[in-house]
């Protein structure tokens, strides 16, 4: 592997760590709204209540499914890369 390939390989590694942890806040913080709206809506009388470790387990358990398929993405796309400019730009 080259010193480029190196490089390459950190970089998409750590642009597949931001958008794991982008996805993973944006989930949660859904959850969270979710939650609180839900709670919201029961104090009103308009909704049932919900319990609060069940809600917030559900949705750590969907943003860190959600954040892991996002970055296994983008972490795939940048070895495809690197292994195209391998196949195709090292050869020439």
């Amino acid at each position: 592997m080259t010193r480029v390939e190196k490089r390459l390989l950190i970089l998409w590694f750590a642009l597949a760590f931001v958008v794991w942890n982008g996805v993973h806040d944006m989930r949660m913080h859904d959850t969270v709204r979710g939650y609180l709206l839900d709670n919201a809506m029961s104090y009103a009388g308009v909704g049932y209540g919900v319990d609060m470790r069940q809600y917030l387990r559900r949705g750590r358990l969907d943003a860190i499914v959600f954040s892991t398929a996002w970055s296994l993405g983008v972490f795939l796309a940048g070895i495809v890369t690197m292994w195209t400019y391998r196949k195709h730009v090292c050869t020439r």
